[in-house]
């Protein structure tokens, strides 16, 4: 790389999680509106109710009522209301009008999953599509056991990304978010962690244009090979990471905790100095 591209990698890769006290005075007053919205299920419909309370400007015309769940989550960064949309068109019509005002944006297909995070209010919103486009055929697991999966990885890479927006301030699409929220996703869901599947989902271990490439989107074409190296050998520093005994004995919040912590730069090193 020349001067330039080496700049750009290195303001790519720098770490922007600064450790926030958001904590001292977290308001939690947006969770009595959801509970409030969860005992109204016996009397109405979760459908009912996402139109009534949450998208009433933009109601979205479900047709498939049964197949929405509202709960409340007990989550790393605390509790967080989490909705699930189990129909990928009505999840993708909901998200549509929820967060682009009613006009669908091109890569809408993609999403799997998104979170608000504003002033008053806070919440997860999940669909059961299979994990970043990976059939189940891939993880050796029937479609009904791989949904289940992905849902799982989905959760937690969302709830990942909310403990993180809370205690470090940031919650961004680049590699070293996806990096810490895969990671958790994948072995809650799986009990392991697998470097290879991490490389998959990203599109770095074929060439089929996955994840990694909305990531590195306004990057130069060395760096993002450079940032798909790095990658690979992170993500492989995980999987060496989720082995050791100081893993084994963290929290959630504890490894969320150090992987925010540690650079991306650190995690690259750490790795090629076991090689």
């Amino acid at each position: 790389m020349n001067t330039n591209e080496l700049n750009e990698y290195e303001d790519y890769i720098a770490n922007r999680f600064k450790p926030q006290h958001e904590s001292m005075n977290y308001d939690d007053s947006f969770l009595s509106q959801w509970q409030e919205f969860i005992s109204m299920k016996a009397q109405y419909t979760e459908a009912e109710l996402l139109n009534e309370y949450i998208i009433s400007k933009r109601p979205v015309t479900f047709r498939e009522p049964d197949n929405i769940t509202l709960e409340i989550y007990e989550a790393a960064a605390g509790d967080v209301p989490l909705i699930t949309i189990g129909n990928a068109f009505y999840f993708e019509d909901f998200i549509v009008n929820l967060i682009h005002k009613g006009s669908r944006p091109d890569n809408i297909s993609q999403m799997g999953a998104s979170f608000v995070y504003g002033k008053s209010q806070r919440f997860l919103v999940l669909s059961k599509k299979f994990y970043s486009n990976t059939q189940p055929e891939y993880v050796d697991l029937s479609p009904e056991e791989w949904r289940e999966k992905s849902m799982i990885i989905r959760r937690e890479h969302e709830c990942t990304h909310y403990y993180t927006k809370r205690f470090y301030g940031s919650a961004s699409n680049n590699l070293h978010d996806e990096l810490i929220a895969d990671f958790m996703g994948i072995y809650e869901a799986l009990g392991y962690y697998e470097a290879k599947l991490f490389q998959h989902f990203m599109g770095i271990d074929e060439a089929q244009g996955g994840r990694l490439s909305l990531y590195t989107v306004n990057l130069s074409d060395e760096v993002k090979r450079a940032v798909s190296d790095t990658a690979r050998i992170c993500s492989e520093y995980l999987e060496e990471f989720s082995k050791s005994e100081r893993f084994k004995d963290m929290n959630k919040a504890s490894r969320i905790n150090y992987l925010c912590e540690t650079s991306i730069k650190s995690m690259s090193q750490s790795r090629l100095n076991l090689q």
